[in-house]
């Protein structure tokens, strides 16, 4: 008898499949605080030789000449301590199925504040979230090992990054560059 159950036992065994897990992807790297662990974007970028004023201005024009509906983004413009602070979204899409069609993979929303000062601007992008029916940090999207994890994550941080880093360099170009001004007496 224990002879026709290891024999059961072995051939019973012979057929089992044993699941392999598949390694964890590693998430795309963006900029986490130190401090809070939420993904930031934020650095101080030098414009010798220009006053706040002048540079408040030019953070204005941005806001005003990057965003289609800036009236909806801008939710702070204080002209006293040279400060906006803003609420964009973008769109993620999906990666492209097998007929190579893209789908919507839903909106991003996140605060862009930018402070002038004297020979100086800094901006920080924070609080990404992912718009659902509740708030949905986007930091969810770096945890592989959450059940609840899943492999599309990854292009959302991709996206995520990519339109971060578009964002602080039209910034970066509109604010440190001075624009040319139309002198209307040279015709």
């Amino acid at each position: 008898m224990r002879k026709l159950i290891l024999a059961i036992w072995l051939v019973l065994s012979l057929f089992t499949a044993h699941a392999q897990k598949e390694p964890l992807p590693t998430p795309v790297t963006v900029p986490v605080d130190s401090i809070t662990r939420l993904i930031a974007y934020e650095g101080v970028v030098e414009v010798a030789g220009v006053n706040a004023n002048v540079l408040y201005k030019r953070i204005n024009d941005w806001f005003h000449s990057f965003y289609k509906n800036p009236t909806e983004v801008i939710r702070e413009n204080d002209s006293v301590k040279f400060s906006m602070v803003g609420k964009p979204r973008f769109r993620l899409s999906n990666p492209p199925d097998k007929d190579g069609l893209k789908t919507e993979g839903g909106v991003v929303q996140y605060t862009i504040t930018v402070t002038a000062r004297n020979g100086r601007f800094k901006y920080e992008l924070t609080e990404f979230n992912w718009k659902q029916l509740s708030y949905y940090p986007a930091e969810k999207w770096r945890d592989t090992k959450a059940t609840s994890y899943l492999p599309v994550y990854n292009e959302y941080l991709r996206q995520l990054d990519a339109n971060s880093i578009e964002t602080i360099n039209s910034l970066k170009n509109a604010v440190t560059k001075e624009k040319p001004v139309k002198n209307k007496d040279e015709w």
